[in-house]
């Protein structure tokens, strides 16, 4: 999942703005080290230019908000009810999207898991015919073992949330991120 991806899945919360975004990001998919300031607004800039996102009014000390719209809320709910839909998913977008989808309620993470190991198998079974030279056998031996591995992360999420669905899910986190936009009233505007 994309931090553009994840914007959208967090903000079918409820309005936000950058760097709460930012900080439920990190919190839900705790295998991020990072995301700089910069990264979060441009995202939120390249949202709003594609129609997803639109200002949502300031917080009380004037921070912008961010809220999707209907195309966005379309693509948020997309997002958390269902993984990828070809055979080659990547490592790091799926553990972001089964995480965050994991920590939304209101997200079908039990669909996001399975499609996403039918899309590993599928990978794994691509590998297994795909093999003429020696070179092409290592990285398809390489490739096959990283699926397989994701398969095995996946099988334990889909039994924890089978034991406990709620074992993942999050509340928007109630405290304030330090740094931000700054306030309306203080951003230097330019003509």
């Amino acid at each position: 999942m994309s931090v553009q991806n994840a914007f959208l899945a967090l903000l079918s919360l409820g309005p936000a703005y950058g760097s709460q975004l930012q900080a439920e990001f990190l919190s839900r998919a705790a295998h991020r080290r990072q995301l700089n300031a910069g990264q979060v607004y441009s995202t939120l800039d390249r949202l709003t230019d594609q129609g997803l996102v639109e200002p949502a009014g300031t917080t009380d000390d004037g921070l912008p908000l961010y809220a999707l719209t209907d195309a966005g809320r379309v693509q948020a709910v997309a997002l958390l009810s269902r993984g990828p839909e070809d055979s080659r998913p990547d490592w790091d977008e799926m553990q972001d999207q089964v995480l965050v989808a994991a920590s939304i309620e209101a997200a079908d993470a039990t669909q996001v898991v399975a499609d996403y190991r039918r899309s590993f198998t599928e990978k794994i079974r691509e590998l297994e015919h795909d093999a003429d030279t020696r070179a092409v056998l290592a990285a398809n031996r390489a490739a096959e073992l990283g699926a397989r591995a994701a398969i095995e992360w996946l099988d334990e999420v889909a039994s924890a949330l089978k034991d406990d669905p709620t074992v993942l899910l999050q509340e928007r986190s109630t405290e304030r991120p330090r740094r931000g936009r700054p306030p309306v009233s203080e951003a230097v505007v330019e003509n």
